[in-house]
């Protein structure tokens, strides 16, 4: 059976886009030479939002100073105990196919989240593959999981309400975070969001096998962002979470698929799983979305949908 049809609004925004602002065709092409995906490692210029105040910080990190991208909701100046001294912490992991990416070219997220979620978010600013392949990019994640739960109240935050937010590739760690943190007794997060997460090594999945021609991410784009990350040949639980056995005492999860992209079987298959061991879950496949679809093109409406869906989660989750 092959891939649905990708929603028309959709189709046409990927027709009439600049291929030179992003490879929206060809990003298995740009994954096979490292000077074309170094220029996606830019950082673009971000809008400014009177609801949010912005900040960078620096935390020691397993290879050398971390930087976090910091997001809290400013105070209504006519209400000010309308945002309270301690609010829930939502830990933001960026996509990028393990290897480019940054807190700032997936702020408009990170802004929609703490204006409406009312949560302070931190973005991670992790180490990317080539240069830093598994694990250094979960090792990150794991130090800023492992100083907020230390250090919250410092950027106004509770540690007692801490939410991992991953997309794509930062899906991955998010999840890998959330193991990791089960299995050492770390600091135990209260919500999981996993955004169209990487999930699976094997690339074994229907999907992955359909997935030849799809836009933005393909089969042989996700088959080099593996190579890159992990040799392609490493399947333990932490670079790859659907690897792991067990998936009981895990925080609660939404898992957003796209419908037309080779990663939505894993990541249906892991809701499913978590389920199966206890979790509660919540799964939303997004009909004719292309991988990336909320990030590309936010102001589709399957986007803001979903957009929508995502913030009700992340307050339902952190506010009870």
């Amino acid at each position: 059976m092959s891939l649905p049809a990708v929603d028309p609004e959709i189709r046409t925004l990927l027709d009439t886009s600049d291929a030179e602002v992003f490879p929206l065709h060809d990003l298995d092409d740009v994954l096979a030479d490292p000077a074309r995906y170094a220029l996606l490692r830019d950082r673009p210029d971000t809008r400014v939002d009177d609801r949010v105040k912005v900040g960078d910080l620096y935390i020691p990190g397993p290879g050398g100073q971390l930087r976090l991208r910091v997001y809290r909701p400013a105070a209504d100046d006519t209400a000010p105990a309308a945002v309270p001294a301690a609010l829930p912490v939502v830990l933001y992991l960026h996509g990028g196919a393990f290897t480019y990416g940054s807190p700032e070219a997936e702020e408009d997220h990170a802004l929609r989240y703490a204006a409406e979620a009312r949560a302070v978010v931190v973005s991670v600013d992790y180490r990317l593959a080539p240069e830093h392949p598994f694990p250094a990019g979960p090792d990150d994640a794991y130090a800023a999981l492992t100083w907020l739960a230390a250090h919250a109240a410092e950027i106004g935050g509770d540690p007692e309400r801490i939410a991992l937010v991953g997309v794509s590739a930062g899906g991955n760690i998010a999840a890998s975070t959330a193991l990791r943190a089960r299995d050492l007794g770390g600091p135990q997060p209260v919500f999981q969001l996993l955004t169209y997460p990487a999930l699976d090594s094997h690339a074994a999945s229907d999907s992955m096998r359909e997935a030849t021609g799809t836009p933005v991410l393909n089969q042989a784009a996700a088959a080099w962002a593996w190579h890159y990350y992990t040799g392609g040949d490493l399947h333990t639980p932490y670079a790859a979470p659907l690897a792991a056995t067990d998936l009981s005492g895990l925080p609660p999860a939404l898992v957003v698929v796209a419908e037309v992209d080779p990663l939505r079987d894993e990541g249906r298959r892991y809701a499913e799983r978590l389920t199966a061991a206890g979790v509660t879950t919540e799964l939303i496949q997004v009909p004719g979305a292309v991988h990336g679809f909320d990030l590309i093109f936010p102001n589709a409406r399957v986007s803001e949908r979903n957009l929508a869906d995502q913030v009700r989660a992340l307050r339902e989750a952190l506010h009870g």
